[in-house]
């Protein structure tokens, strides 16, 4: 949403309460890590059988590996076909402008298509990202389009219907979904249907919530009457208690769905859908409506991608999945990322991940860094390459389906109000406009040195860009990354945070040293869990020595691992990948 919110570093402290519960707090400050690190200081571990902190038994004789065929991954269009995806969230009117007016359009996203992909695996000079989330595009009197005057129509600052089954049709020849974001949960103000609506007897006289008086706030007086609007007088609420809005907003998906082709829909303030009287948030029908909506676009589309923003605890973003939604987000989880690149203590977030991977199926949350409601990555770490580097390996290596906020990439900054945290992408290291158009932006560029652009990070194998680019390649070659298990593995140190991503062909060791100096004799163990077999270690992602120096690790006959210590030194604030292999 564009309207008000609670400040993003006051939600992630809250929802961080919320989910990680009763972890104990970590030491004030940004604590280093110690060399070999101490059993009070380590990390807890989470066991498939076997109770954290526990020694694992001995050795004995590992279970063997059943025979195992690599699960085929579905083509878009089939149900679960974002799992194996990594998504970017663009805001067009910030994005490309084709025609120099200042504002972003569709032909200038198109324009830039083969940064996002170029649909030629072998090449490296793109980001790699395999959906597109297009913030709204609908028309709207405000800049950043949640308040949808028609939702069967591009708005004309972006271009047109032609231009937008453009871009659907080049992005899909690149292999990158497309989802809109759709806010079914309010309308402007100035919408056709809110106009008619104040007129008593109208066709749309019962199309939004009214009463005689107030029932409490977000109750706006229209004439002798109060209409209800969550996110402000400029933005009333639909009532979906009157099947006729229902019908409406079936008919608008499957419009986008089956007539421009769109591959799903990312639903804005999904958890506001129906109030129950004072009960706003959360409520049966909100549940139930999700639900109908979800059954109807299955009898023609299937595989269409139903993404919500349920800003709230796991537990309750998880309650929408599977059966309202595919997938929400999970807010706690960012937060938890962004603490740990900032903290150097691996406590809170391994008991996030605990709890997240316990509540959701494996692609039935979306994660993210940062996104267009909150304070951008960079600022939140102060500027610090390494912190960015490092929160970028956690969301690239962990579980859930990440989503990458357009310029997160390249570290622009960014705090609030929204406008300066949606500030137009910067292309190359050219004063006023940095590549986005050849007039004036419509919003001047973050406040980032000239060097922060795609074109001069192209060039540097140590930027960030790089470094993105080379971690979402990463987990595209490797399922465990998509679809694996995630199980918080037992760390000696408690700087760093141990995890085995797991799917029954691939089984990869994430060791991610949070701390601010090297680890060395970092130590990793599992009580029991589903490892099986004779494996071997090899290096392929950051660290060293070189793969073929690398220890074997000990398999338990419980499935578990033994103490285990694969590399001699963890780089500080740094994410190593271990493949473990027969």
């Amino acid at each position: 949403m564009a309207t008000a919110r609670p400040s993003a570093p006051l939600v992630a402290l809250v929802v961080l309460a919320l989910v990680v519960g009763a972890c104990a707090p970590a030491a004030s400050g940004r604590p280093t890590a110690s060399a070999g690190g101490s059993e009070a200081g380590s990390v807890p571990g989470a066991s498939l059988g076997g109770s954290a902190g526990t020694s694992p038994g001995p050795a004995g004789s590992p279970p063997a590996c059943p025979a195992t065929v690599a699960s085929p991954v579905p083509a878009l269009g089939q149900p679960g076909w974002w799992a194996d995806r990594v998504f970017y969230e663009a805001f067009v009117r910030s994005f490309a402008d084709s025609n120099g007016d200042g504002t972003g359009d569709l032909r200038g996203l198109i324009s830039r298509l083969d940064y996002l992909n170029d649909g030629n695996p072998a090449t490296p000079s793109d980001l790699g990202v395999t959906g597109l989330w297009l913030m709204p595009i609908l028309p709207s009197p405000s800049y950043h389009g949640y308040d949808v005057t028609d939702y069967a129509s591009v708005n004309t600052d972006y271009g047109s219907l032609s231009d937008l089954r453009a871009l659907v049709s080049e992005a899909h020849r690149r292999g990158i979904a497309v989802i809109l974001d759709m806010p079914f949960n309010h309308t402007s103000s100035q919408d056709p249907w809110f106009v008619d609506s104040q007129k008593a007897g109208s066709a749309h006289a019962d199309w939004y919530v009214w009463s005689a008086t107030p029932g409490g706030s977000n109750w706006f007086p229209n004439g002798k009457r109060f209409y209800y609007a969550a996110f402000g007088p400029d933005l009333p609420d639909l009532n979906y208690r009157d099947p006729a809005v229902t019908s409406a907003i079936d008919a608008v998906a499957k419009f986008w769905l089956t007539d421009v082709g769109v591959d799903g829909f990312r639903l804005d303030a999904a958890k506001y859908i129906v109030e129950d009287g004072p009960v706003t948030q959360n409520t049966p029908e909100t549940h139930a409506w999700l639900q109908a909506f979800r059954r109807t676009l299955a009898t023609s589309d299937p595989g269409a991608l139903l993404v919500g923003e349920v800003w709230d605890t796991s537990a309750t973003s998880a309650s929408y999945v599977p059966n309202d939604l595919d997938m929400t987000f999970d807010f706690g989880l960012s937060g938890a990322y962004v603490a740990a690149a900032n903290g150097g203590q691996a406590w809170g977030l391994a008991g996030i991940l605990n709890r997240v991977v316990s509540l959701y199926p494996s692609d039935g949350f979306g994660t993210f860094l940062t996104n267009h409601d909150m304070d951008r990555l960079a600022t939140q770490v102060a500027g610090d390459p390494a912190r960015m580097r490092l929160a970028a390996g956690l969301l690239l290596t962990g579980p859930g389906v990440p989503f990458i906020y357009y310029g997160e990439e390249i570290g622009m900054s960014g705090a609030k109000p929204d406008e300066r945290i949606r500030t137009p992408m910067r292309w190359d290291s050219s004063p006023v406009a940095a590549g986005f158009t050849t007039g004036t932006p419509w919003e001047a560029l973050s406040a980032d040195p000239s060097s922060v652009n795609v074109a001069d990070e192209t060039g540097n194998a140590t930027s960030l860009l790089s470094h993105y680019r080379a971690l979402v390649a990463l987990r595209a070659a490797h399922p465990a990354l998509n679809r694996g298990e995630t199980v918080v593995a037992q760390s000696s140190d408690g700087a760093v945070l141990a995890t085995i991503r797991r799917t029954p062909t691939e089984t990869l060791l994430v060791l991610a040293n949070l701390g601010t100096a090297p680890v060395s004799g970092e130590t990793v163990s599992l009580v029991a869990g589903s490892l099986c077999g004779t494996l071997n270690a090899r290096v392929i992602f950051g660290g060293s020595p070189p793969a073929a120096s690398l220890p074997a690790p000990i398999i338990s006959s419980s499935g578990g691992l033994l103490p285990y210590t694969p590399v001699a030194t963890l780089a500080p604030e740094s994410v190593t990948v271990i493949a473990l292999g027969p």
